[in-house]
């Protein structure tokens, strides 16, 4: 009776052995496939246990046919290049922990938003002090940043960023400034780890820059998280001052040439915020559908 009853249940197959090499938590070869059945805006375990999110590989195309997946090979690209959308490409599919892709230096994207308040002509920028306890760029002083998730638009990343890193979700306007630019920074050699030779991170993420103007009232409802240790709104004039007599608040000279390229951009969007509420919106209306109007989605 039970033989019977054995030969009567349904089969059922073995989920197959992962290879060997896939044993280890190093064989990233291995791990890469198995990553990329994870869904959008899933987690990981990173090498110290923790929880980390999971990104999405990428790779970029160079002239004459180079393509740059990594910081090995990544020589021939300067930090700040600007990326065009139609350079860079997923790569595979493959998504990692955010952990090993700053282990290995892989190619991945993410935001830097200059979060702004105030009338055009006296507007002021959200800048914000990282706690002592966190691992990279200690006390250093920057914008809202966020990478990017995996098949997620440049938009929807600035709204999330927004939503988890400042608390809420009442955004009333915001756009791009200027194209995404390929972000270089190896924190063990240019500094931002806290003076720790245990920890090696090597940052290549095409990173788009975005302007915010939250709702009327969300300022006053703003919520950090234990990662911020101050916060502060600044002028632009301030940021200048900053980056040419305080260099050391900030994490790096990285950063702080990327804080550099923002601010310019920063006081274009707002010189174009202060001429279009001198304009009637006839003209403000005529201008966007010429083309004069030079905000544009820059999804990938």
């Amino acid at each position: 009776h039970r033989q019977g009853a054995r030969l009567a249940a349904p089969l059922r197959k073995k989920a197959p052995r992962p290879p060997r090499c896939c044993m280890s938590s190093t064989c990233m070869e291995c791990l890469l496939p198995l990553l990329s059945l994870s869904y959008p805006h899933a987690s990981a375990v990173g090498r110290e246990g923790a929880q980390e999110p999971l990104v999405e590989l990428y790779q970029l195309s160079l002239p004459g046919g180079a393509v740059v997946r990594e910081w090995v090979g990544s020589e021939a690209v300067a930090h700040l290049r600007p990326i065009p959308a139609d350079s860079l490409a997923p790569n595979a599919g493959a998504m990692v922990p955010i952990g090993a892709a700053h282990d290995r230096g892989l190619l991945h994207r993410g935001v830097w938003i200059g979060v702004l308040r105030g009338p055009a002509t006296e507007a002021e920028l959200l800048l914000l002090q990282r706690s002592d306890r966190v691992v990279t760029c200690p006390t250093a002083w920057g914008l809202v940043g966020e990478h990017s998730a995996p098949s997620e638009a440049w938009e929807s990343t600035v709204r999330r960023a927004v939503r988890e890193e400042l608390g809420v979700v009442d955004i009333a306007s915001l756009g791009p400034l200027g194209v995404p630019v390929l972000f270089k920074s190896n924190y063990s050699r240019d500094g931002g780890l806290g003076g720790r030779r245990d920890r090696t991170k090597l940052d290549l993420q095409v990173t788009a820059l975005y302007w915010v103007r939250l709702a009327e009232g969300a300022e006053t409802r703003l919520r950090f998280d234990a990662e911020v240790a101050r916060w502060r709104w600044a002028s632009t004039e301030a940021v200048r001052a900053m980056l040419a007599r305080e260099r050391s608040r900030l994490c790096n000279d990285k950063i702080r040439t990327l804080l550099d390229h923002a601010v310019p951009l920063l006081e274009a969007h707002l010189a174009e915020e202060a001429a279009g509420r001198r304009l009637g919106p006839g003209e403000r209306r005529r201008r966007r559908y010429s083309g004069e109007d030079r905000s544009r989605r820059l999804d990938v």
